[in-house]
């Protein structure tokens, strides 16, 4: 393998200021668009060169100056302050609501196992669509059910995913709010993972605030993509991953914890590093566990630094691109997708049709009774021929073809998918 590139100046302060996202210098940053249609990134995104560069030179410094020594200590926290900084910048939010963390998963967990949830208060959870939700933000929240009594409440939904703001509404006053200090929580993701149809967080926000409810959302699917901000959302937590979106490493994830709310939650996980005890003077023999202040309070243990040093890199390519530059070339993609799918009989397209609805997110299936070909066919055969999609369900035990373009992809690789699935359906 050649790896001359890792010699080369790539990344975003390599970008021409009068280049565009069209720029054929964004495609060489991703070798997988030499060689395949990769339209898989709302699972996972490939890296550009620099982030893999950024990665590379921190553990180079790391074996070089030594892992444990002053210097890397301190470049360590450097980093993460600068990461933290550029998190701010993304979603709004201050740098002390900036915990690092493994996964989207992870950091919807730690609100559902810190939350000290009780059934004689008449505790509640509120989920959109039960199981049409990811199963990272379902299970948690079905564990805490069953094993703390607490009640589960499902949202229903129409075929895209969405749900009546009024049920939303009725739930949370038959819930008796405040009744003995109860607590009722929101959760929703932003967008979903299977339609990508975006959520009325905003709306949502408003509604938990009017009537004292917590509000958390799992993100995966548009940190990266479309704009987010916490403050006009409103919400008190929110979880989103490096590895999809924001085109990071596997392996880092963020869990934004308001100021207001970080209180609420007692870490699951306890070290050096997030808190530390004392003896009371009154009790020579007892001892006071007093937890450092947030961040550092729900990151106990080592972080992932080498993926710290890639997110920050990965950060600043798309922050340098432009999230609403990313946002209309993602849409433009997934509209000539729409078309052409279109145009092909006996293909069902999920998800609505109004684009500020939606996000590049396109799946489809083929409905025809006569077709032997289901969609995982479909998915495998696109891959024998170098076009990388997904099978995903999409409700009522139905499953789906997924493409997700981000800005890397390009209108032709749209055409020349769709073609390649015209000929597999004949």
């Amino acid at each position: 393998m050649d790896y001359n590139w890792m010699h080369e100046d790539h990344g975003p302060n390599n970008i021409n200021p009068d280049d565009n996202i069209e720029s054929d210098s964004i495609r060489r940053d991703f070798p997988v668009t030499h060689r395949k249609v990769y339209m898989n990134n709302g699972a996972i995104a490939p890296t550009p060169l620099s982030t893999i560069k950024g990665v590379t030179d921190f553990l180079v410094k790391s074996s070089k100056e030594g892992p444990g020594s002053t210097i890397i200590s301190e470049y360590i926290t450097s980093l993460m302050k600068e990461l933290r900084t550029r998190i701010t910048h993304l979603i709004n939010c201050e740098p002390e609501e900036v915990v690092f963390t493994q996964s989207t998963t992870e950091g919807l967990n730690y609100v559902s196992s810190g939350i000290n949830w009780n059934r004689k208060n008449n505790d509640s959870i509120i989920v959109r669509g039960g199981t049409h939700e990811h199963y990272a933000n379902y299970l948690p929240w079905l564990r805490v059910s069953k094993k703390k009594g607490v009640k589960l409440h499902e949202l229903k939904i129409d075929e895209n995913g969405y749900f009546e703001l009024d049920e939303l509404e009725s739930l949370l006053k038959s819930a008796n709010i405040g009744y003995r200090g109860s607590t009722t929580l929101i959760t929703l993701s932003h967008a979903l993972y299977n339609t990508g149809s975006i959520m009325p967080v905003i709306d949502v926000g408003k509604i938990a605030k009017k009537n004292q409810a917590l509000f958390c959302i799992d993100a995966a699917q548009t940190v990266g993509s479309i704009c987010v901000d916490v403050k006009k959302i409103g919400c008190d937590f929110m979880a989103f991953p490096a590895f999809k979106w924001i085109c990071g490493p596997v392996g880092m994830g963020i869990f934004y914890c308001s100021k207001e709310s970080a209180e609420l939650l007692v870490p699951q996980l306890i070290g050096g590093e997030s808190a530390t005890f004392s003896v009371d003077e009154k009790q020579k023999q007892k001892k006071v566990i007093t937890y450092a202040n947030s961040p550092e309070k729900f990151e106990a243990g080592f972080r992932n630094h080498s993926g710290v040093a890639g997110m920050e890199s990965s950060l600043r390519y798309i922050l340098r691109l432009g999230i609403e530059n990313i946002r209309k070339k993602n849409l433009r993609i997934a509209n000539v997708l729409r078309d052409e799918l279109a145009k092909i009989p006996n293909i069902k397209i999920h998800g609505p049709e109004d684009e500020k609805l939606r996000t590049s997110i396109v799946s489809f299936s083929p409905v025809s009774s006569s077709s032997k070909v289901d969609s995982k066919t479909l998915v495998n055969k696109l891959e024998q021929n170098e076009i990388i999609f997904a099978e995903r369900d999409i409700g009522g035990g139905m499953k789906a073809v997924r493409a997700a373009p981000h800005f890397f992809n390009t209108e032709e690789e749209a055409v020349r998918a769709t073609r390649y699935l015209k000929d597999i359906l004949k």
